[in-house]
This record gives C-alpha cells, structure tokens and sequence, in this order.
C-alpha cells in the first residue's frame, strides 16, 4: 500500500523546479519523424503479413524507439541549444527520415540503405553527446561509460544487411541486447534528469503512437464510409484509443514529483527503468491495436485472420499490461484494474478467428470502455483535481 501523498490546492498552477524546463519547439520539431516511423513499422508488418513479417516489425520497432530515446536522454541531459546542436540535430532528422523511408523493406532490399541511415542517427547523437557534456566532467564520464554500447547496437544492424536469414535476426536481437542492456550495465550515474521535462517528453511519444492508431483507422476507413459497419467500427475504434490515453494520463499528475523526489542516482535508474525500458510495452501495445483496429475497419464482417487478430486484443492487452509495470515500478504500487483489463482483453484472442471482426471490437471496446467506468465510479473526481498516490 502506497501512503498518501500531499496535494496541492486545486487552484495551484503546476511548479517546475529551477533547474527543470519544458519540452522545447526542437524537440517537437524531432519528435515529428517519428510520426513517420511508427506508420512505417505497421506499414512493413502489412506489406508481410506473415508471423516473420511480425517479427521483423517488433525488431524495428524496437531499433525506431532506441533512437527516440538516446534523444530524450540528450536533450533532457543537456539545454543545449546553440546553432551547432540545432544543425546536428536537423541532420539527424533528415537521416531519421531516410531510416524511416526504407524500413519496411529494412530487411529486404534496402536493409544497408536502413542500417547506414541508422548507424548516421546515431553518430550524430554521439558527436552531440560529446558536445554538450564539454564544459562537464560528470556527464562526460557517464557518456563515455555508455559510449561503446551506443555505437556496437547499430554497428551490428549494418553487419546483418550483409547476411541472411536467420543470421540477420540473430544479430538484430544482439543490437538489441547492446542497446538494452548498456544502461542496465553500466549505471546511469552522473547523468542529470529534468523530472517535468522527462515526463512531458514521454507523454508525447504516447500521443504519436496513438495518433498513428488514428491514422491507420482514417486510412482503413477510406472508401468504405458509406457502409454502417464500417461507421461502427471506426467510433470503437477510437473508443479504445481513448481508453488508452484515458489509462496514461488519467492518473499522470505526480509522475514528475515521483522523479523530483528521488535521490539524484535512483532519479537517473527510475527514469531508466520506468521510462526508457517500460514505456516500450505501451508503445509496441498501441502499435499493434493500430495494425488489428484497422483490418476489422477494412473488413468488419469477416473473421479476423489469426496474426491481425492477436495485434487487435493483444495489442491492447499488452498496452494494459505495460502500464502495470509501469506504474509498478514508478509509482510502487499494483494497478489491479489495469491488470484485470489486460487479462479481460488477452483471453479475446482466441474468439477472433470464430466471430466478424466487428463483433470482435466490440468486445474489446466493452472492456476497455468497463475500465474507463471502473476508473470514473472508483475516483469520482477524476475530471478535475484530486490526490496522487506518488
């Protein structure tokens, strides 16, 4: 049981301590390829709709959101903003885009043209990394110390487009490996961390994610708006998606008062562990429901082939799921609601290959929608102010 915490007046406008920041106009102007990154990892798992295809797309997805997060942490890092950093990171963008652009083919024809965009993302981080920690001996012993992993994960992604299968996975899942568990390994001591700002910056990468749902939802529903399931379909759709954000940001308000309160070292590893690590499952989560929700919009009278209908109900589920961990290891407690949701959704899988698509959603919808209700009914006063259990 998590003790109460002390809530401000209702009335009080939201603090920032001196040495915390908001997310800045460059950041969002980064963030925006990712837009283009995430319909591209759906986009690929489409264009091979096979369980390798599915394979191939969590390993994508994975390598986009390694990348997003070595930036977080740089810019969350380090204010630097100078003209330098701002071209560096204009070219990172543009080679993110090229990234982005051949990765549905990212283990095809154009897995060296990924990699070497990819490898690009990442030495542009370095140099930046280098850059902004010049004027302080802490952080650039802590960058150091990260240094080797930050360039082996990537180096191993531009060996696979030289081989085949399954050599090529095998060393997809070591760069993966690198990556995760270079910051597990080596600590993040000496690294600062802006609690506003992380949080915020993490709020926006959910808000993609869930707007590539709504994308792929707008896109599956083209040419069939003059069908009613398909009108159907598509308010349930967004139902859930709504559940999802209702489920993030419902309860958000003392996430940034958690990180504030934590001693600087375990500031740095929840910010890791909660964050970086944790906050993989919702995204990988939400991306999937996108790939599901948008085959039963093109076909609600059908049955759902097995793979769309396990990213349908899984997809939710494992959003659910990842914010269990989450908020276990953020806010040291058990969401029991949000882990009776993921079990609810979870045990629809088997049902969709045996029902229409549509009579699939609306199961999911029923659950997800009963938890929004649970949620309202359990904290009345969940629309306006009220206590944290940080």
């Amino acid at each position: 049981m998590t003790e109460p915490a002390e809530v401000e007046p209702a009335t009080a406008p939201p603090q920032r301590a001196a040495d915390d920041r908001a997310v800045g106009a460059l950041e969002l102007f980064f963030d925006l390829v990712f837009v283009y990154s995430m319909s591209q990892v759906t986009h690929l798992i489409e264009e091979h709709p096979s369980w390798t295809g599915f394979g191939h797309g969590v390993l994508a997805l994975v390598a986009v959101w390694w990348a997003w997060v070595c930036y977080t942490w740089l810019t969350n890092t380090s204010a630097e903003s100078g003209n330098l950093a701002r071209t560096l990171i204009f070219l990172a963008v543009s080679a993110m885009l090229i990234a982005s652009s051949s990765l549905v083919e990212a283990f095809g024809d154009e897995a060296m043209t990924f990699a070497l965009a990819l490898l690009t993302v990442r030495l542009l981080h370095v140099v930046l990394l280098i850059y902004s920690a010049r004027s302080d001996i802490r952080q650039r012993r802590a960058f150091l110390r990260l240094l080797p992993t930050l360039l082996i994960g990537p180096g191993l992604v531009v060996l696979a487009a030289t081989q085949e299968s399954p050599v090529r996975e095998v060393l997809w899942l070591g760069a993966v490996l690198v990556d995760f568990g270079g910051p597990a390994l080596f600590g993040m001591g000496g690294l600062h961390v802006r609690p506003g700002h992380f949080v915020e910056r993490h709020g926006s990468i959910v808000i993609i994610a869930l707007g590539e749902s709504i994308f792929r939802m707008g896109r599956a529903a083209t040419g069939g708006l003059h069908r009613p399931d398909v009108l159907v379909a598509v308010v349930l759709g967004v139902l859930v998606s709504a559940a999802m954000w209702w489920a993030y940001f419902g309860l958000k308000q003392g996430a940034a008062a958690r990180l504030r309160r934590a001693p600087a070292p375990e500031r740095a590893r929840l910010a890791r562990d909660a964050y970086s690590y944790l906050h993989l499952p919702l995204i990988a989560g939400i991306i999937c429901y996108s790939l599901g929700v948008g085959e039963v919009i093109a076909h609600p009278d059908e049955p759902l082939p097995s793979l769309p209908g396990l990213a349908l109900c899984g997809g939710a589920a494992l959003f659910y799921a990842g914010e269990v961990l989450y908020r276990w290891r953020d806010h040291h407690e058990i969401a029991t609601d949000r882990l009776a949701t993921s079990i609810g959704l979870a045990a629809l899988i088997p049902v969709a290959p045996a029902v229409p698509a549509l009579t699939l959603l609306v199961a999911v919808t029923a659950v997800s929608v009963a938890f929004v209700v649970w949620e309202v009914w359990r904290q009345p006063e969940i629309g306006g102010a009220r206590p944290q259990p940080d």
